[in-house]
């Protein structure tokens, strides 16, 4: 009972388990909810509509919905499988830790980007103004990066992961595979900056106070997705390679012992033993091969292509106009 009442679902869990299907449905939910919010809001307060709060409804949509994307077949289990997805309360207050974290790191990149544009540190916040609803959805998605990106790396959203007992040494491009998993996520993650960012700039510039922070951001996420997955695979064979030296170790004694004793038969063996254990050692770890990260790097260039041919646009107009 007492292990139970230190246990809880986030909200994340929740909304996974409760949003209806399929993953679209609940996308346009999401997407139509905060468009109204914010539309409603600039409406009555008699505020312009900026495209760039749509730019950050493409952050929190797919901060929303990536629960789901991750526990979406289990969202019509019974109560007791559903309680198999219950975590510690002490890694939740954590979680909520890092999403202040998230607010703090996101209200600083967002002063940055005022005060590129020439007002002064700290001066929107005191009324409302025009941007005020993108502030808000801004911060939220500092809220929801610092969370999420914490539940990645803690593991918290794993799907049911291999054994070590399951796991072969000498043929592991299965589970390389997996390691490498992490690399459509990146991608997803890389075309959604691409998008907000198309949205955003045009509203808020592309100076280099502007674009260093959405670039930190597009790769700072990605390498995020796709070690999440690697990181967990490495684990695994670590501890395989550990599990496997410790058990190779007294039969290397015995075979050298018998090799020193004149045993002809047993030379053979200790080769072999020798030649195995080199090989366990040189297993690699990380999941990752040059290609893997030749198509990382390419799909990296997906935020910056859009940004650089924003910029672009942005001064072929201003040539024009001027």
């Amino acid at each position: 009972m007492s292990e139970e009442i230190n246990m809880g679902q986030t909200w994340e869990h929740r909304l996974a388990l409760r949003l209806p299907r399929p993953l679209y449905f609940s996308a346009l939910l999401i997407a139509t909810f905060l468009s109204a919010a914010y539309i409603s809001f600039q409406w009555f307060f008699g505020f312009g509509i900026e495209s760039s709060a749509f730019g950050v409804g493409v952050f929190l949509v797919a901060g929303l919905v990536a629960p789901v994307v991750f526990f979406g077949p289990y969202n019509h289990l019974d109560e007791t499988d559903v309680r198999k997805f219950y975590i510690a309360r002490s890694v939740i207050r954590i979680s909520r830790l890092t999403g202040a974290a998230g607010v703090l790191v996101f209200m600083g990149l967002w002063e940055s980007i005022q005060v590129s544009q020439g007002r002064e540190f700290l001066s929107l916040w005191g009324h409302l103004y025009a941007g005020s609803s993108i502030t808000a959805m801004f911060l939220w998605s500092g809220w929801l990066v610092g969370r999420i990106g914490y539940f990645l790396y803690a593991g918290i959203w794993d799907k049911p992961s291999l054994l070590s007992s399951t796991l072969d040494l000498l043929d592991l491009e299965n589970i390389y595979v997996i390691g490498r998993s992490g690399l459509q996520g990146a991608l997803v993650w890389f075309i959604l900056i691409a998008i907000a960012g198309t949205l955003i700039l045009p509203e808020v510039g592309s100076g280099l106070w502007v674009v260093l922070p959405l670039f930190a951001i597009s790769a700072g996420g990605g390498l995020v997705l796709l070690f999440a997955p690697a990181r967990k695979i490495r684990q695994l064979i670590l501890e395989v390679k550990r599990e496997e030296l410790n058990r190779l170790a007294p039969l290397l004694r015995q075979a050298r012992d018998d090799a020193l004793s004149h045993d002809s038969t047993s030379e053979g063996r200790l080769a072999d033993l020798l030649a195995y254990r080199n090989k366990v050692e040189s297993t690699q770890e990380w999941p990752f091969d040059s290609s893997t990260l030749l198509r990382f790097g390419l799909y990296l260039l997906i935020p910056i292509s859009s940004m650089v041919g924003g910029a672009l646009v942005e001064r072929v107009v201003d040539l024009v106009l001027d």
